[in-house]
């Protein structure tokens, strides 16, 4: 019986939090070429980066191209790519991998990794998951419904109709003849008596001199 083979597939998804120049500078450092020759990749669709591969060289795949910040998915290879070994990267994706080799597998390629502390939790042995449909609220608040009467008879009014009984009626205000009102120039004082300002007094200060 043959060793079932797999693919390693990247849609060009990233890590959260994750940014693409970064993810792609981690790749070229993995496969130690540009960061350039690796656009390609990242210009979304299925690229293969490795095929017919066993579980175990696929699962180091994984991890090491995850850790990266990339987003891979591990596929079971067709019967009829198993007799004939693939190049590393399809010819589909028009990137130059001539150059491209792997890291040593455990190699630390993230330069400035972001550290994470783990939370501490406490001891849960004695929590459980309540049924489905379990009123998990201990005191939930009573809301009595609201007693609606019988509304058989109630109906729509036409599009249009006066629905108020008695509207107020509202008059019209009348406007005189204004076809000799005119707008006056800018700037000019369309007060017809101004109150003239009040000037503030000066002290003397023709005793003061600087030092």
């Amino acid at each position: 019986m043959s060793t079932p083979l797999f693919n390693i597939v990247f849609f060009g998804i990233l890590q959260p939090g994750k940014d693409k120049a970064t993810v792609m500078q981690n790749m070229a450092k993995l496969f130690k070429t540009e960061p350039a020759k690796l656009a390609p990749f990242f210009a979304g669709g299925r690229k293969v980066i490795k095929s017919n591969v066993d579980d175990l060289v696929a699962e180091k795949y994984r991890v090491t191209l995850e850790n990266a910040g990339m987003v891979i998915k591990i596929e079971a290879a067709a019967p009829a790519e198993t007799p004939v070994a693939k190049p590393a990267v399809q010819p589909a994706t028009n990137a130059d991998t001539g150059n491209i080799t792997m890291a040593e597998v455990g190699a630390n390629v993230l330069e400035n990794p972001v550290e994470v502390i783990p939370q501490e939790i406490g001891d849960i042995s004695s929590i459980s998951m309540a049924e489905v449909g379990a009123n998990v609220i201990e005191n939930p608040v009573e809301v009595i419904p609201q007693e609606i009467g019988d509304i058989s008879e109630i109906s729509m009014a036409e599009v249009g109709a006066n629905v108020l009984e008695n509207p107020i009626p509202v008059t019209p205000q009348k406007i005189g003849d204004i076809s000799e009102i005119s707008m006056a120039e800018p700037g000019a004082d369309i007060i017809a008596n101004p109150k003239e300002k009040e000037k503030a007094p000066i002290p003397d200060i023709s005793g003061l001199s600087l030092k």
